[in-house]
């Protein structure tokens, strides 16, 4: 009885042995520095997981741990050490690392976080991956949120002076730039500790898309906003995997995932951003906030000031070897295109 029992099992291990790459299954870990209710998490990871599941028959699978495994600013190095297999990043985190980006975030740049995405990626992937920012990780898309909106507890910005003397919190990035750029005073912290960072006075106000105001709960706080006209500024967040991770997975099964990536991915991104932001416009709408319209007058203002952001890019896509032009022309092309749909 042992020795058939044996058998049995050299059997079924060498034919575990001679079964198809394609049939093992691979559970992959992702890590998120955001709560499970945002719209990144919720209406885009898990669904886009979903797909992956399905497209693989269930031989690949994503787990969301139940906590990052570090802090916002710490998920690439995760990433590419291998601590978890999947996450996002957002690029406005990494000063001076992730510069080629700027070309997507840019003040009033486009009026939808799917246009931004969609547009974000097709110019990377086209005139930008060669630089490889991402380097030490498997890239798997770019996409951006929806407007940027400068929202504060004690004055509403209705003029560029308006700006003097005023702390924001900012995540870094563009935002940053910006907000140095007309006169305010940013604090680089991650989007979690908004709510914290307002409610002890630590900052005058936050520089976010709308959808942050619900998502963060800070609509009990924020008694103004100022919108402006194809955004004050935007960022992009990078999905990144871990290279080991990704050879795990067979010809095939690399293949599905990679297809459901790039483009597809920063589309399905962007309608979860720009969902949330219409849900979050519903509570601007309600007459609890003072929401002011940037006029002519300050948007020229912030213009002026902001001017001086193409060259300093063009100027770093040239040292890479990179045509500015031609990638900072497709983009706005494209976007145009999009939000004229």
């Amino acid at each position: 009885m042992i020795k058939t029992l044996a058998n049995i099992a050299i059997t079924g291990a060498a034919l575990a042995a001679t079964l198809p790459a394609h049939a093992q299954k691979v559970q992959l870990t992702v890590s998120s520095w955001l709560p499970p209710t945002h719209a990144v998490v919720a209406d885009f990871i898990m669904p886009w997981a979903k797909e992956i599941e399905q497209a693989t028959d269930g031989r690949v699978t994503l787990r969301l741990l139940p906590k990052p495994v570090t802090n916002p600013a710490g998920h690439f190095d995760a990433v590419r050490d291998g601590l978890v297999d999947i996450s996002f990043v957002s690029h406005a985190y990494y000063p001076g690392r992730f510069q080629l980006t700027k070309f997507a975030v840019m003040p009033f740049s486009g009026n939808t976080a799917v246009s931004r995405s969609v547009a974000a990626w097709d110019t990377y992937e086209k005139y930008l991956l060669k630089a490889d920012e991402h380097k030490g990780v498997q890239l798997l898309g770019i996409y951006a949120h929806g407007p940027g909106i400068v929202f504060t507890t004690s004055k509403p910005v209705a003029d560029i002076d308006d700006f003097q003397g005023l702390k924001v919190r900012v995540g870094g990035g563009m935002a940053a730039d910006v907000a140095k750029a007309v006169g305010a005073t940013p604090i680089a912290k991650p989007a979690p500790e908004s709510y914290e960072l307002l409610s002890t006075g630590v900052v005058d106000g936050v520089f976010f898309p709308a959808e942050s105001l619900v998502s963060f709960k800070l609509d009990g706080l924020i008694k103004h906003a100022t919108v402006f006209p194809g955004g004050l500024y935007s960022d992009t967040h990078a999905v990144i995997m871990n290279r080991d991770a990704f050879a795990r997975l067979s010809k095939q099964d690399q293949d599905i995932v990679l297809k459901l990536s790039g483009r597809h991915l920063a589309e399905i991104a962007g309608k979860a951003w720009d969902k949330h932001d219409a849900e979050a416009h519903k509570v601007l709408d309600s007459g609890r906030i003072q929401v002011v319209k940037a006029d002519d007058a300050l948007v020229a203002a912030v213009r002026e000031r902001t001017q001086g952001f193409e060259q300093v890019w063009l100027d770093a896509a040239a040292a890479q070897g990179i045509d500015g032009p031609a990638a900072l022309a497709s983009f706005r092309s494209e976007i145009k295109q999009l939000d004229s749909q």
